[in-house]
């Protein structure tokens, strides 16, 4: 849900994934990972976490997080992570004395080890120099709250001690950051002691549940300021790393000053104890709220009427700490009884009058106080046009605009409209437009679906249509090879370049015995230039052809200088095939008929062409007269050898 109550906010940055400070990235965002299951935008109580329509991936908005941690517990595939310093750590103890200050929420994560002590040991042989309780920093800051309360009767505050809560306060309801007590958090205060009592060389590196407490150190700066975190599971690992184990461990103390009631802090009302204020319903000075919604709604309440509630606010964003972000999974109430057990056996050991004395001293520093200013991370309010735009991304028009039904993270759709049209949201997160979105595209699948089925049947038709296609094409091949071996008149089919692609023998026959030569080694002459076999100008005609796609029909030419053939030349292909047939005018087979009404037409045309062009082609005719009286004696002698 989202808790920004009625104040929106300012448009975002789009695909920034990290948040960054003086510091190492906090947050990380692994896309790989991610299945855009939006969990974590839905968890994120101030849309740092959000959406775009530029992005199938969640976007993290480093400025407005609050460190809360709810988009970590929410993904379920380990996309999103905090940024582990691990290793600066393990630098910084190599090159630098290093304390650890430890926050008292140890006793709900490691209820594994069975003595503090031998846990303090074991953070020692890591490295640290010094190893000290956060719970001493609560008792010093829980001192202050009860003295400010003391002293600024009518006014009521809401505690700092939460880093989220207080970071939530400043950036979502800035006008109540005069409100926060103006205190540093209680491990800044352990960092300024610890510094001052060993020594202000010191790195500070501060182990916590808390991952909110990174971003707000930014805010502290120096003796105040931590330089490194570990989270618990952090921790852990190092142990691991390191092989340390209790065991082998001999018993070492927190070294001083040590804590009181600080112990009790990691459980929420705690920290009221710590400030030695009533516990009383009717007496005490405290509302405690725990838990994102509650402590945030109780934020947003005291915004609008603190006179009403009239009480002071003690506010968690974690059930506590020992369930923040930074431990391991775990039972809420077996690890209440943890640190209560825990915190009982500190006080029981407890020096009182040093403890005491303690207090007095560092409560009165100077570095404890800090005036928590307003970062106001709003978003400004869309116009109605927008609104009206993204209820219409929604199919929500006219109608069925308070479903309300908050599966989308938002408590109504007022809120997801607000959101889409502030651009941190997209409609795809409407549980109801996602499936009507799914219906559509399940209609549209299986439509398309079938048009495929459809569009796969054709094509097997075309391909079995190909397919006899194909085998017609290759019998009338082998139909027309067979026609044309067993033709009488030569033929010959021919390409564009003039080169054979099928002839038959009485083509080859007609052409010769240079011709039959060729054919031994090219059968059919596959491939022969025509160039090669015929005359120049027959050649040029079978270039015509191809080029103007006519037809030369009938056509007698000389072969050689005594020999004559009727040439007809034909498309088969426009400009790619030709057909070539060659009949011999000399052959037995064609009739004396035939041949005595060619060369009868023959004389006839050339006789006309001398009676028009006379004298000019006198020589011309006289050549011609030559040729066919040769042709007329040939012919004869074959007459008289057949009778």
């Amino acid at each position: 849900m989202k808790y920004y109550s009625g104040n929106f906010f300012v448009p975002l940055q789009p695909n920034i994934i990290s948040i960054k400070g003086d510091m190492a990235e906090l947050l990380h965002l692994e896309e790989m990972k991610c299945t855009a299951c939006y969990a974590c935008v839905k968890a994120c109580p101030v849309q740092a976490v959000y959406l775009n329509k530029d992005s199938f991936t969640p976007q993290i908005a480093h400025d407005r997080c609050i460190g809360c941690g709810s988009c970590i517990t929410s993904c379920s595939y380990g996309a999103i992570t905090s940024v582990s310093q691990t290793e600066e750590v393990e630098q910084m103890i190599k090159e630098y004395e290093v304390a650890a200050v430890c926050d008292p929420s140890i006793a709900g994560e490691f209820k594994d080890i069975s003595d503090y002590r031998k846990f303090v040991n074991m953070i020692r042989c890591l490295g640290f120099k010094y190893v000290c309780e956060v719970s001493f920093g609560v008792d010093v800051i829980a001192r202050k709250q009860h003295n400010i309360l003391s002293a600024h009767e009518g006014k009521h505050y809401i505690t700092s001690h939460c880093p989220a809560m207080t970071l939530y306060t400043r950036q979502f309801q800035p006008e109540l950051s005069g409100n926060l007590t103006p205190l540093v958090t209680p491990f800044a205060a352990m960092a300024c002691i610890v510094r001052k009592k060993y020594g202000e060389h010191l790195k500070i590196v501060n182990i916590t549940p808390c991952l909110a407490a990174r971003k707000i150190n930014i805010n502290f700066k120096g003796l105040a300021h931590t330089d490194a975190f570990l989270s618990f599971k952090e921790l852990r690992k190092m142990f691991a790393m390191h092989n340390l184990n209790e065991n082998n461990m001999e018993f070492s103390d927190f070294d001083a000053p040590t804590g009181n009631l600080g112990s009790l802090y990691p459980i929420p009302h705690g920290f009221v104890e710590a400030c030695s204020e009533n516990l009383s319903i009717t007496e005490g000075r405290f509302i405690t709220a725990e838990g994102c919604a509650d402590a945030i709604d109780a934020v947003n309440q005291f915004a609008k009427d603190s006179g009403t509630l009239d009480s002071n606010l003690n506010v968690y964003f974690c059930e506590g700490c020992f369930m923040a972000p930074g431990c391991s999974k775990g039972d809420k109430f077996i690890r209440n009884a943890f640190t209560k057990e825990y915190a009982i056996k500190r006080t029981n050991a407890l020096d009182v009058k040093t403890w005491q004395n303690d207090v007095n001293i560092w409560s009165n520093q100077s570095e404890m106080m800090y005036i928590h200013e307003p970062d106001s991370q709003r978003l400004a309010t869309p116009s109605n046009n927008k609104i009206e735009e993204a209820f219409a991304l929604l199919g929500k028009e006219g109608s069925s605009r308070s479903t309300n039904c908050k599966s989308c993270g938002y408590d109504t759709c007022l809120e997801l409209a607000i959101a889409i049209a502030q651009g941190v949201a997209t409609e795809n997160m409407c549980f109801l437009h996602a499936k009507q979105d799914n219906t559509n595209y399940s209609n549209q699948l299986k439509l398309t679906t079938e048009n495929l089925v459809a569009l796969q049947q054709n094509h097997q038709k075309t391909l079995d249509d190909f397919a006899v296609l194909k085998q017609s094409d290759n019998e009338a091949k082998q139909t027309i090879s067979s026609m044309l071996t067993h033709l009488y008149p030569a033929v010959a089919i021919v390409d564009n370049n003039l080169k054979i692609t099928q002839s038959n023998s009485s083509f080859i026959d007609i052409l010769g015995e240079e011709a039959k030569e060729i054919d031994e080694i090219i059968p059919g002459l596959k491939g022969a230039n025509i160039k090669t076999l015929l005359p120049a100008d027959i050649c040029s005609q079978a270039e015509y052809v191809l080029k103007n796609s006519e037809e030369i029909l009938n056509k007698d030419v000389p072969l050689t200088a005594d020999k004559f053939i009727n040439i007809s030349i034909f498309n088969l292909v426009p400009k790619k095939l030709i057909g070539i047939i060659i009949r011999n005018l000399f052959s037995g087979e064609d009739r004396p008929e035939e041949i005595i009404n060619r060369l009868n037409e023959v004389i006839k045309s050339n006789l006309l062409d001398v009676q028009q062009i006379g004298f000019v082609l006198g020589e011309g005719a006289a050549r011609t007269e030559k040729m066919l009286n040769s042709i007329i004696r040939s012919y004869k002698e074959q007459i008289g050898k057949k009778s």
